[in-house]
């Protein structure tokens, strides 16, 4: 049994009176409200733009986590030829120890190892005991 479409609902889909953003995807959502996403241009490309180099740790910097991995195009806004780049770059710097693979690392087993009481057996001995029975009789 389908159902007929009513005329106060709106069509799905895309928009017929060109209503919307150009181009918009899907609207991301910061802390429950909708936020407008803008088109940056790219920080590399331009007359007046930083040129890319491994030795620029400053420049380079920027474009890691917290953690030490390399932060994605959509959010950095760099384009995808000058991301390779700089992608490069990075892992030259990282080669040459000017830049750390890790930032921040501590993993969650540790601090709960530390709080766990110690074991009440001894430690076993191994090499007191024998392997097998035949070198006890001997």
């Amino acid at each position: 049994m389908a159902m007929a479409p009513t005329p106060d609902r709106k069509p799905r889909g895309r928009r017929q009176d060109g209503e919307g953003r150009p181009g918009a995807k899907y609207t991301p959502k910061l802390l429950g409200k909708a936020y407008f996403q803008r088109r940056r241009g790219c920080p590399f490309s331009g007359p007046k733009a930083p040129k890319i180099d491994y030795k620029d740790v400053r420049l380079l910097s920027k474009y890691l986590s917290d953690y030490g991995k390399i932060l994605p195009r959509h959010i950095t806004g760099v384009c995808a030829e000058k991301q390779r780049e700089l992608a490069q770059a990075i892992k030259r710097a990282r080669m040459l120890a000017l830049l750390p693979y890790t930032s921040k690392f501590e993993p969650a087993h540790a601090s709960e190892r530390s709080s766990r009481p110690p074991r009440d057996r001894e430690p076993r001995d191994v090499r007191s005991e024998p392997r097998n029975q035949d070198a006890q009789s001997e």
